[in-house]
């Protein structure tokens, strides 16, 4: 028979900045588990709220970017992300990074969902919008550390990106994807014949 005691969260006995760079912060934790027992070196990084817009063109191609990640040293396929910034809403965070990343603009957000991709890891949760008629603006605004080539991909494509396991960024592009393909086939279906 299984255990079945309720979840109890851990208690914070004391934090201190273990490592404070603009991009990186690291937090340690002395915390007590509800069994009683200390861990005095439980660390955590104090991530940036993230959000992350899924363009979709009026033609249903998904658009994505492929950047390097150099904590991997891989070139990745991605949806346009990144930090809010202060006194930034989710909506305007996501509209400026899909347009600073891949250079598409799109006059409507449609909220999907938040995902905690690491939570007992890193504070960071990341916000996805999907970003229906999406078009071209002709150009971005990245930084020379997001350079980035702009990849538009069909609903069977990108399936099949995944599939083959060239997207690397699983969690957070597939949970992302799974929500943009449920909510378009749920407008779809409603529609009047």
């Amino acid at each position: 028979m299984q255990n079945n005691k309720p979840v109890l969260p851990w208690k914070t006995l004391s934090s201190s900045m273990a490592l404070s760079e603009k991009w990186f912060r690291v937090r340690k934790d002395v915390v007590q588990l509800p069994s009683g027992k200390i861990v005095d070196d439980y660390f955590v990084w104090e991530a940036p709220h993230i959000v992350l817009a899924i363009p979709v063109t009026a033609e249903g191609k998904f658009v994505l970017v492929k950047q390097y990640r150099h904590g991997i040293g891989e070139i990745m396929y991605q949806f346009p992300a990144g930090a809010v910034d202060n006194g930034e809403s989710l909506a305007q965070a996501a509209r400026r990074e899909m347009e600073e990343e891949a250079g598409f603009v799109s006059e409507k957000l449609i909220h999907l969902g938040t995902n905690a991709p690491y939570a007992s890891k890193v504070t960071s949760v990341e916000d996805m919008f999907l970003a229906p008629d999406a078009t071209d603006r002709g150009h971005r605004n990245y930084d020379e550390q997001e350079e980035s080539e702009v990849v538009l991909l069909s609903k069977d494509a990108l399936l099949e990106l995944i599939d083959s396991k060239k997207i690397q960024m699983a969690g957070t592009l597939l949970a992302a994807t799974f929500l943009a393909l449920r909510y378009l086939e749920k407008t779809e279906k409603d529609k009047p014949a």
